[in-house]
């Protein structure tokens, strides 16, 4: 199944090409020119850190693979997005060692199905570090915990170190999701304590890595400089209001709504099977932690779909929990069926996503064949067109394309990648699409995005 996942997320990311902010991070923050090593790369974020973000492990592998051929990061990312759901079901587990195929199955769809901008968040190059790989560093450092919790870990010395490293790396990792790491963390630190009046060293020493990656991540100067820039003129209540209402619409929005009744639904039967305080404990920790991530984003200014991308995860790591411990065959039953019947929804879906990906994947190739050929001829200003796709699985969805001014940032640094000295569009193109209209397609006007 694994196999099929990383074959299939292969294919989708070869058809993705560079988008966006790929093209800014392929220069350096400190200098602006272009990138040529590892030392760049590391001038580069060191800038970052103090002037834009705190983010500054992921954003060096975001810079970082720009020196690379596309296709490492293509097998790369594959990986790490497969990985994701073989540790989601190992999270769901915990120390059971019998493969569940039915879970690992709607783990896999859920990632697929529940995702409100999927391209964005698993394909897009920057926004597949920023998004899934930390969603993977924090969903991997909570492993020991759901092996721990039913059943002790044995003591082994490299654990500590390792779990000190691994709650660095992902608290350093995402603003949001590393938050719903902690609260992961200092509940499952509590439950044992209240347990077993004491934890182990690797308990201790992972939360304290992840207290000071998160540290280094919010602290960062950057933060601020970009937070003052951007002052609210609204007063702190209405702010927060605001900001609660936004978090709690991303939460339900699309299929955040499915995920919450099929855990309250999923825990319910399970409370009915008595499966004693660490079997009910765990998926509720895992729910918090969904939770924990979502509502941190009152903090932000702006909370962009793809920021969920941590919330699901952990709610369907939720769900999983609680539906691997149900036990009788018709629980069984209902739960392969369901997965059955989402696999052939998902197939369907699968298919349109692939062609919008393709399409948008070789209209992007034609336009980057007549940008190279306009830079070997001289030419310093052009003016060609903005593509603009129709689904939520290709990469470019909701993403700024070429715009009208040649000043706008995204117009700007892709002139700087081509080697122009301007760039713009003056009208948006696209592919005819089975039973959607795309507004740019017949207007020609170029989407606000």
């Amino acid at each position: 199944m694994a196999a099929v996942v990383f074959l299939a997320m292969l294919a989708l990311n070869g058809l993705t090409p560079y988008v966006a902010d790929d093209y800014t991070f392929s220069f350096s923050y400190a200098t602006g020119e272009r990138l040529r090593s590892l030392w760049d790369v590391l001038q580069s974020q060191w800038h970052h850190y103090f002037h834009w973000s705190g983010r500054f492990i992921i954003k060096s592998l975001a810079q970082g693979f720009t020196l690379l051929p596309k296709g490492v990061f293509n097998l790369l990312n594959a990986a790490v997005y497969t990985g994701l759901g073989l540790v989601l079901h190992r999270l769901a587990l915990g120390e059971r060692r019998r493969f569940d195929p039915a879970v690992l199955a709607l783990i896999y769809l859920s990632l697929w199905m529940v995702a409100p901008v999927f391209g964005q968040t698993n394909l897009w190059m920057c926004g597949s570090l920023n998004y899934l790989w930390a969603t993977f560093f924090c969903a991997a450092a909570l492993l020991p915990w759901a092996l721990h919790l039913r059943r002790a870990l044995s003591p082994r010395r490299w654990l500590a170190p390792a779990s000190l490293l691994a709650g660095l790396v992902a608290g350093w990792a995402s603003e949001n999701t590393s938050a719903g790491l902690l609260v992961a963390l200092a509940l499952s630190l509590g439950f044992v304590l209240w347990r077993d009046r004491r934890a182990p060293l690797w308990a201790w020493m992972g939360l304290l890595g992840a207290l000071a990656g998160y540290a280094l991540l919010i602290l960062a100067p950057g933060n601020y400089q970009r937070q003052d820039a951007a002052a609210d003129p609204r007063g702190p209540l209405t702010v927060l209001a605001v900001r609660f209402l936004t978090a709690l619409d991303q939460l339900v929005s699309g299929g955040g709504l499915v995920l919450l009744v099929l855990f309250a639904v999923l825990l319910c039967l399970l409370a009915l099977q008595r499966p004693g305080a660490a079997g009910l404990a765990w998926p509720l920790i895992l729910f918090a932690a969904a939770l924990g991530a979502n509502f941190a984003m009152i903090l932000s200014p702006v909370y962009y779909p793809r920021s969920t991308h941590g919330v699901f995860a952990f709610l369907t790591a939720a769900c999983a929990a609680c539906a691997v411990r149900l036990e009788g065959r018709e629980a069984r039953r209902a739960l392969t069926a369901g997965a059955a019947g989402l696999v052939m929804a998902a197939s369907v879906q699968f298919v349109w996503a692939g062609y919008d990906i393709a399409s948008f994947f070789v209209m992007k190739q034609t336009r980057e064949a007549a940008l190279q050929a306009s830079a070997a001829a001289g030419e310093t200003e052009v003016v060609t067109y903005a593509i603009e796709p129709y689904t939520r699985w290709c990469a470019g969805w909701g993403l700024p394309d070429l715009r009208q001014s040649p000043e706008d940032w995204v117009c700007a640094d892709t002139a700087r990648y081509y080697g122009l000295e301007s760039l713009s569009a003056d009208e948006a193109r696209t592919y005819p699409f089975p039973g959607r209209t795309n507004t740019a397609f017949e207007t020609g006007e170029i989407p606000d995005i």
